[in-house]
């Protein structure tokens, strides 16, 4: 951090010497005392340290002086960096001279000529403790309207989830009760295989509801940091090879083919059991829902000399940059939409940024619009 720096300004040659011995003793060099004999070298000396970007706590100037006069000087002082404390030196308390000073510079405090030492030292020390307090509590006022603008946003968007969310919800929760009312008071004109057909629709909307809601509670969990987890070393590939086979069966409907590749080897990481699931699950599922039917989908693992990646590549319409930039974010919808139909929360991939990172992992995607998209997520490896 650089010096802030003491100015100090007096035509009398004699008096900035006094001026600066005495500050340079009082504040044993944790400031930088400058002076100067007139108006224009202030202002320019003012400019060079704006420039450099050194902060200018205090001004000390004299009334009397030759040209430009004191109250004039740190008005055009005031203008430049107003959060800098003026003091004005004056023989004489010139009532219209301080008035000029408070009201259009801001003026701190006067001194008369001759000071009283101590008094001096004390009166440049408040000063300077009043700047940088000032400065301290700027600062807390910026941070803070910053962290309110970032809560206004989360909340919105939040507010705007939970519209969509109660909106998403109303769809299951009609088309069961819709079936349900056939069951009920159609029954005895519909026969078994048009009932097991509707209690599969109800299932479905019952799934739906359950997924969205089972998300809400596991955000709602990582926002309140109440995410339980449990470390233990796994070979991830069972895992992988797993879910592979479950999907393999879903994406007939979309004539998807599933290819996994490297699966010779042990994927041993550190992490938790069910996150790691809730993890590949979601990217799998993800693959699937934004390919196009009668495309192809790649799973690869690897073991790297410090990671165990694992890479998932869709045949879907890819990503934008600004989709990209908010992929992983809190109550999201991306512009693409599933290829099939299906439904989506709009958090899964935000719960899986925070269950990867809190499981030491990075979890990232490269895509480009219209050339599909690539999820890889990595987690430290252990023998």
């Amino acid at each position: 951090m650089k010096t802030p720096v003491i100015l100090c300004i007096d035509d009398e040659a004699i008096l900035l010497d006094a001026l600066k011995c005495q500050l340079k003793d009082y504040f044993a060099g944790k400031y930088r005392i400058e002076t100067v004999e007139s108006a224009e070298e202030a202002l320019e000396v003012i400019e060079e340290l704006e420039e450099d970007k050194i902060e200018l706590p205090v001004v000390i100037c004299d009334q009397i002086m030759p040209g430009m006069k004191g109250d004039e000087l740190l008005v055009k002082i005031h203008a430049m960096l107003p959060a800098t404390l003026k003091i004005l030196l004056t023989g004489q308390a010139d009532v219209d001279v301080i008035g000029n000073a408070v009201n259009n510079a801001n003026l701190y405090h006067y001194i008369a000529k001759p000071w009283e030492p101590t008094n001096f030292n004390l009166t440049i020390k408040g000063a300077v403790e009043h700047y940088f307090q000032e400065q301290k509590l700027a600062q807390f006022y910026a941070d803070l309207e910053i962290k309110v603008a970032e809560r206004t946003r989360d909340l919105r968007k939040k507010n705007e989830f939970l519209n969509m969310a109660v909106h998403d919800l109303k769809n299951p929760i009609t088309a069961i009760q819709g079936f349900s009312e056939i069951i009920q008071y159609d029954c005895k004109d519909i026969d078994n295989e048009e009932v097991v057909e509707i209690a599969g629709k109800i299932f479905t909307s019952s799934q739906q509801m359950f997924n969205l809601v089972k998300n809400i509670l596991e955000v709602n969990a990582i926002e309140l940091g109440k995410m339980e987890l449990s470390f233990s070393k796994q070979n991830i590939l069972p895992i992988v090879q797993g879910l592979f086979k479950h999907y393999t069966k879903v994406v007939e409907s979309k004539n998807i083919q599933l290819q996994l590749n490297n699966t010779d080897e042990k994927y041993c990481v550190k992490v938790d059991t069910n996150s790691i699931y809730r993890i590949l699950d979601n990217l799998i599922s993800n693959a699937i829902k934004y390919s196009f039917p009668n495309k192809s989908i790649l799973i690869s693992i690897f073991n790297n000399s410090d990671n165990v990646r694992l890479k998932i590549k869709d045949n879907g319409p890819g990503l934008s940059d600004i989709d990209q930039e908010k992929l992983f974010g809190q109550f999201t919808r991306l512009t693409p939409q599933p290829t099939g139909g299906e439904h989506s929360t709009g958090l899964g991939l935000f719960i899986v940024k925070q269950l990867t990172e809190t499981m030491h992992g990075k979890v990232w995607c490269e895509s480009m619009l219209g050339h599909g998209a690539t999820f890889i997520v990595e987690f430290p490896r252990v023998e």
